[in-house]
Formats: C-alpha cells, sequence, structure tokens
C-alpha cells in the first residue's frame, strides 16, 4: 500500500521539493546581503538602475562626493549614471574610499567591509602585598562591550589583548579574591598599560537556591530530587543539614573543598540511613566556614509532598492521561512535559466527517506540550498534522487545547474537572482524538501504590453538526515504575446525532520509558479502532523531555 502511494505521488513531491527548494535559496540570496554575511568586499552589477551600499556592520553613513545621503543599507534608485566617489565613515571604524562608474543599463551593488580602529592593551595582574604567596592564584579577565567570556591571565599573570578603541572597562577576577575593575583608553596609536593587584577576599556565601521548592522523592530520578546551589567567595567547606519541624537533624552531608564560585548539593528526601522522610515542610542549612574559622549559615525551606507526581502522560484524548482516558493527575506547578512523535496505520474517519464508516491510512505527526503555571491547573496544547497515504490530495492540519484543574489529590483517590476545544479542516482531525469540538470531562483514578485505575465519562459536542453531545466513556488501568510506566486503556463513544447510535471503541496500549539520569521520555503506542463492525489499528513513537 505504501510503496503504491509513494510511486503515484513521486512526481508529485519531485515537484513540491524544487519549489520548496527555490523557497529555501530565496531568503538565503536575500539573507546573503546582510550586514552578518558580508565577508569580502563585493562590487555587483544586476538589471535595473541606481545603486545599493551594503556594509559589515551596518548603519555606516555614506557620502558621495562629500554630501551625505544616509546609512546603509542605503537603496538609490534614482542617481544618475556616471563618476562618483563614495566615502563610508562610523565612528569607531576606518573610513573607506572608493570611486565607481554608474551605467544607465545596469544596477551596481556594492558591499562593504569596515575594517575596526583597535589597539593593544598590556594587562598584568598580580597579588597585593602581604603574606598571600599560600593562596592559590588563577586570575581571569573580562573585557566589559567586548566580550562577556573569561580570559585567562596565564604567562606570569600578563595578557596582551587587542581591542576596539574607545574606554575599555576591565574587571580582573580569581577565586578567593576581591574583583578589581579598572578603565582604560585603548588608541590605535599606543599600546596601553594596566597593572592589577588583587586582594584575599573575605570568605562568605551566598544566593542560595533549589530546584525544586516542594518535591516528591517517589518520582522518578532528577525528577525526585532538589539540588540546592549557592555562591562561596573563596576556598573552603560546608555541610548541608535537614531539620524537621521539631528541630532535630534527620539528614547531614558534607560539602568538600570549594574551589570555584559556584556550588551545589543535592537532597533525595531521605534521611542519613537512606529512609523516606514522612511528608512535611523540612528546613534546610548551609553551613560553611574557611579553615574552621567563623561559620556563616544560610537556611530555607522545603516540602516533601507525595501528592505531587510527575508522569509522563499523553494528550491523544485531548486531555493528558493515557492513550484514550484521561487522568485527575496534573503536573506540579512550574513543570511541564514536551513530546513530538508519528503514528502509522489504519484509522477510522471521525464520525462527524462522514456518518458513514470509512477508513484511511494515515501518518498522523503531532507536537503536544502540557504545562502547570499555577498549583492544581495544568494547561495543554496539541498541534495534528494528518498525510493521507491512499489519497494524494488530503493533507489536513488541526490544533487544539485544554486545561484540567485538580479537586482532590491524595494517596488512595484523585479528581479533577476538565475542558478541552478542538479545531480542525476536513482532513486534519488526529484520529485518536474525539475530533473537532467542545468537551467536558470528569477523570477519575483510584492510587495503589504503584497502580491507578482510571475511569472519565466526558460530554463532547462535535461542531458544527449539532447541540446534541456525544458521550465518552473511558476507562484504564497505569503501572507506575521507577523508571517507566505502562497502562492500557479503552474508549467508547456513543453519537446521538443520527436516528440510531452510532458506536465506536478504541483500545490503546502505551509504555514510557524515562532512564536516569536524564529527564528524557520515549514512548511506544499500539492499539485497535472498531467502529460499525470496520477495524483500525495503529502504531506510534514517541520522544520528549519532562521536568
Amino acid at each position: 500500500m505504501f510503496a503504491r502511494w509513494l510511486k503515484r505521488n513521486f512526481q508529485l513531491y519531485k515537484k513540491l521539493a524544487a519549489l520548496l527548494f527555490l523557497l529555501f535559496l530565496l531568503p538565503l540570496h536575500l539573507a546573503a546581503q546582510r550586514a552578518g554575511n558580508i565577508t569580502v568586499d563585493r562590487f555587483e552589477e544586476t538589471a535595473g538602475r541606481g545603486l545599493i551600499v551594503y556594509s559589515n556592520p551596518e548603519g555606516v553613513r555614506v557620502f558621495i562626493d562629500e554630501i551625505e545621503y544616509g546609512t546603509t543599507p542605503l537603496i538609490l534608485e534614482n542617481l544618475q549614471h556616471g563618476e562618483f566617489q563614495i566615502r563610508l565613515t562610523r565612528e569607531g571604524y576606518k573610513d573607506r574610499s572608493f570611486d565607481i562608474t554608474l551605467f544607465s543599463t545596469s544596477r551596481l551593488t556594492v558591499s562593504i567591509i569596515m575594517e575596526e580602529e583597535r589597539g593593544f592593551v598590556e594587562i598584568s595582574v598580580d597579588r597585593d602585598s602581604g603574606n598571600t604567596e599560600h593562596l592559590l592564584f588563577n586570575p581571569q579577565i573580562i573585557i566589559s562591550g567586548y566580550t562577556e567570556t573569561c580570559i585567562p591571565v596565564l604567562h606570569e599573570n600578563k595578557a596582551t589583548v587587542n581591542l576596539p578603541t574607545g574606554f575599555r572597562n576591565i574587571r580582573a577576577r580569581a577565586f578567593g579574591w576581591e574583583d578589581i575593575s579598572v578603565s582604560v583608553l585603548v588608541t590605535e596609536a599606543d599600546t596601553a598599560s594596566v597593572n592589577i593587584l588583587m586582594k584575599p577576599a573575605a570568605f562568605k556565601i551566598a544566593n542560595l537556591t533549589q530546584s525544586r521548592r516542594r518535591f516528591n522523592p517517589l518520582n522518578s530520578n532528577n525528577l525526585g530530587i532538589t539540588i540546592y546551589r549557592f555562591e562561596v567567595s573563596a576556598p573552603g567547606s560546608g555541610v548541608l543539614k535537614i531539620l524537621n519541624t521539631d528541630k532535630e537533624e534527620v539528614y547531614k552531608t558534607n560539602i568538600e573543598n570549594f574551589d570555584t564560585w559556584a556550588q551545589q548539593v543535592s537532597w533525595n528526601g531521605r534521611d542519613s540511613n537512606g529512609n523516606l522522610l514522612p511528608q512535611g515542610i523540612y528546613t534546610v542549612l548551609i553551613e560553611a566556614s574557611q579553615n574552621s574559622s567563623e561559620v556563616s549559615v544560610m537556611t530555607l525551606e522545603t516540602e516533601i509532598d507525595y501528592s505531587t507526581r510527575i508522569i509522563p502522560l499523553s494528550i491523544e484524548s485531548g486531555i493528558s492521561g493515557l492513550t484514550f482516558a484521561p487522568m485527575p493527575h496534573v503536573l506540579p506547578q512550574g513543570s511541564y512535559q514536551l513530546t513530538a512523535g508519528v503514528q502509522i496505520g489504519k484509522f477510522l474517519q471521525p464520525q462527524n466527517i462522514n456518518n458513514d464508516t470509512t477508513d484511511s491510512y494515515s501518518l498522523p505527526f503531532d507536537i503536544n506540550m502540557r504545562v502547570a503555571p499555577f498549583k492544581k491547573l495544568e494547561l495543554s496544547t496539541s498541534l495534528n498534522i494528518n498525510p493521507y497515504l491512499d489519497n494524494e490530495t488530503q493533507t489536513g492540519w488541526s490544533i487544539s487545547g485544554s486545561t484540567k484543574y485538580n479537586i482532590i489529590n491524595n494517596s488512595l483517590i484523585s479528581f479533577a474537572i476538565a475542558a478541552s476545544y478542538s479545531w480542525a479542516d476536513r482532513a486534519g482531525e488526529p484520529p485518536l482524538s474525539p475530533g473537532r469540538g467542545v468537551g467536558l470531562y470528569i477523570p477519575l483514578s483510584f492510587d495503589l501504590t504503584n497502580f491507578s485505575i482510571v475511569l472519565c465519562p466526558a460530554a463532547f459536542w462535535h461542531g458544527p453538526e449539532g447541540l446534541i453531545p456525544a458521550l465518552l466513556l473511558s476507562a484504564g488501568a497505569l503501572y507506575n515504575g521507577s523508571w517507566f510506566n505502562t497502562g492500557l486503556s479503552i474508549r467508547c463513544e456513543l453519537n446521538f446525532t443520527n436516528e440510531t447510535i452510532n458506536q465506536k471503541y478504541l483500545t490503546g496500549l502505551e509504555i514510557n520509558l524515562f532512564p536516569p539520569p536524564s529527564n528524557f521520555v520515549f514512548s511506544l503506542q499500539t492499539g485497535i479502532i472498531n467502529q460499525n463492525q470496520s477495524i483500525g489499528f495503529y502504531s506510534g513513537i514517541k520522544i520528549g523531555i519532562i521536568n
């Protein structure tokens, strides 16, 4: 089937590929004249008349016979033919002057590279006077307005840099030493000299943050930990302590040998013996010192919440969950999941497109995203492109969005309300979704350790067929492992728009793999569709990230 479709459509796709190639070359040709793409001086005659001046960088003042005409890029269509002297000037760059001849039968396009005015600066960085020879000294310099990348000062703590002319701010950094900034005037004529003396920095810690203020230690790999990040000014060591609500120490770990400014340490919600700690709010202490001197302390709070389950789910039904059974679980606030994938199979046409059961081989591709901007609230959206393999004229697309609010979420039961809206052109409805229209859902799940049993009744108004909603009855079961979950789901669609009730049954099996330590999710899907004694089937693969 696929081979016949490919052979029948080869010429069509060949022409389409040629057109796309030309469309691809057009913006490249236009972009080639932009400042960043001019690498050599060019003088080109083309059809038309007048003069066009490009430069790298742009914004260069253009003088023609010492009369200013504007700044680059400059287009002069009404300039008369003849000989002219061009001068280009911009502050911080050397002037460029050249002669041109314009003809009445052609247009001259000029692309010019402007050369920066630059000078040299010799920089010397050394220790200030005092007993500091025992301290590690690896200075770096940062040139403001030129580059924010640290430049190491290697040979005898000296460096010579070539910089654009003008005033430049030079900042010297070294771990364990105070930052020093100086200003220097760079000129073409002379080499400037800068001598910087650095003093040892007082030990301090600052800017303590955490990746997750509330987390669930039962979530897999990186999703089940929180990372504490902070900054130190000098070498030293520290310790992370976790206290419960009674101010009792339940966890402690050492943070050894500070050798750079940025530090981090993680906690997995367990005590010092590796046992899971109970749900609640814990006090976090970061204690740090240098050479066992005065201890600096920073504190914050972290909450363990076993209800904040981060579970990779699909959005095939318009609401996140199993393939055909929306679930009440939502992501924790600030988390998101992004997936993309492709399916192939024999799909049955949605009922609201054709009341008679028809089937088509197609290759739908979709991009899905779910995000939790607020606590207990999740938003999701999906873009679907649906090319039909047995009909060369049919390729449709659709877009949908949904919102879900979790009302109850405890260790035994979860309950939510949700709504979705989907728009599609006539051939673009996602084959596994209920179709175009508006849906109202009431997902419910019973959670038993690693298992979840899901039920979800829903009403779906297909547009623009009528005001009588279709009834969607969904059920499923999900098993959650440490690095994978797998589920089986089924949906029965009862459409009351005809004299007889039109029934459709969809069954799907899926598995989501999220191996540590990455946040990637790999999904496999397969299933069967049954409508009016017609059978369809599909398989698919997806990849995404969850955080």
